[in-house]
C-alpha cells in the first residue's frame, strides 16, 4: 500500500508541474518613442538616417502607436506584440498594427527596435529608442 501512495503521489507532483514555455517580457519594454536609425533590404546597401530625421514610432502603454514620417503623423492605431523567442538577450516575436492593419516580425533588444526582416530580401526598419 506504501508503495502505491508513493506512486500516486509521484503521479500528482510530476503532472502538476508544467514547464513555462513562455517568453517573459517587461511591461513596456516597447512604451517609448523609437527613432528610425537604418533601412535593411537583401536588395541594396543599408540605408542610415541622421537623428532628428522625423521618422519615428511613438509607443504607448495602453497599447496605442502613432507613427511619423518627416514629423508628420502618417499612422495612428493599436498594437499588440507576441513574443515567439530570444536568443542571446534579444527577444523576438510578431507585431499586428491596425490602421491599416499589417503584421510583422520584430526584434527588440535594449535600445534597439528592428520591425521587419531581410533574410528574404524583405525589408526592415531598424530604430533607436530617444525616450
Amino acid at each position: 500500500m506504501k508503495n502505491y501512495l508513493f506512486i500516486l503521489a509521484l503521479i500528482i507532483t510530476l503532472s502538476a508541474c508544467k514547464k513555462d514555455n513562455a517568453i517573459k517580457s517587461t511591461p513596456g519594454e516597447v512604451v517609448g518613442t523609437w527613432e528610425l536609425k537604418t533601412y535593411m533590404t537583401g536588395w541594396i546597401q543599408p540605408q542610415s538616417y541622421n537623428p532628428g530625421n522625423g521618422d519615428r514610432y511613438i509607443f504607448r502603454s495602453d497599447k496605442t502607436y502613432t507613427k511619423y514620417l518627416n514629423n508628420k503623423v502618417e499612422k495612428q492605431g493599436t498594437y499588440t506584440l507576441s513574443f515567439t523567442g530570444e536568443q542571446e538577450g534579444t527577444k523576438f516575436g510578431k507585431i499586428v498594427l491596425t490602421n491599416p492593419d499589417y503584421a510583422d516580425v520584430f526584434s527588440i533588444k535594449e535600445n534597439t527596435f528592428i520591425i521587419g526582416t531581410s533574410a528574404a530580401d524583405g525589408p526592415s526598419w531598424e530604430y533607436t529608442r530617444i525616450k
